[in-house]
């Protein structure tokens, strides 16, 4: 009978099934993204972090899940709406982009870090930096370490919507109306205003929709920085 040994996960949804069971979607650093019949009246949350063990009669089964319940993270930020609306981002994201059982190590690992340090003053900014990082793990990620047009690597400052490329002030600025502005942070470790992660929420959300999603960009967005 295939058994996965319990790990700590991420809890992405729970979807009901019938009256007493839902069926949970995980992020596991093991086994990546992980189906599975969770029984009973009350399931954790998105972005609890529990103990999780996997069991079915066959591999290629949807198989149940036995949880124990680790952390209670939203229970923490009931009255912040930033953070409470970046965990449900994550979450949201994670659930609809991530194919089921393809390890993704370095996702959890981010993910993990920045449910466990949403109290940073920087959260929008780690936030913005997961969506970049997601856009790279799915096969789309944005090309920020040269200008696409040859001009000055130093002094990047516009993204192009087309191809995702990075392109210099000088280069780039006949054309400013149809290019994004870059935010520094993007490919250099500086700080971030709000004017920065308004440009960069902008940049990911545009290229999450056109490569990844199917559907809208979680609603959730809009309020990321409603606590900032």
């Amino acid at each position: 009978m295939p058994e996965i040994k319990s790990e700590n996960a991420i809890v992405l949804g729970a979807k009901k099934l019938g009256e007493k069971s839902f069926v949970i979607s995980l992020l596991t650093k093991e086994n990546g993204r992980y189906l599975g019949v969770y029984k009973g009246k009350n399931p954790p949350q998105p972005a609890d972090i529990v103990n999780a063990r996997w069991q079915a009669r066959l591999s290629e089964q949807l198989g149940t899940f036995y949880l124990e319940n680790l952390t209670s993270v939203s229970a923490f930020y009931l009255d912040d709406w930033g953070r409470l609306s970046c965990l449900s981002c994550l979450c949201e994201l994670l659930n609809h982009t991530l194919p089921e059982r393809q390890i993704h190590t370095n996702i959890y690992n981010i993910v993990f870090n920045l449910i466990n340090n949403l109290n940073d003053k920087l959260y929008v900014k780690n936030y913005i930096l997961f969506e970049l990082t997601l856009l790279s793990e799915l096969g789309f990620g944005l090309a920020l370490s040269e200008c696409a047009g040859g001009g000055d690597k130093n002094n990047l400052a516009y993204i192009s919507p087309k191809t995702g490329c990075a392109v210099s002030f000088e280069k780039g600025y006949p054309y400013r109306d149809k290019l994004f502005t870059l935010p520094k942070f993007f490919w250099q470790n500086v700080s971030a205003d709000e004017n920065d992660l308004k440009d960069a929420l902008k940049i990911t959300g545009y290229f999450l929709q056109k490569h990844v999603l199917n559907g809208p960009l979680p609603n959730a967005r809009n309020y990321l920085l409603k606590n900032k």
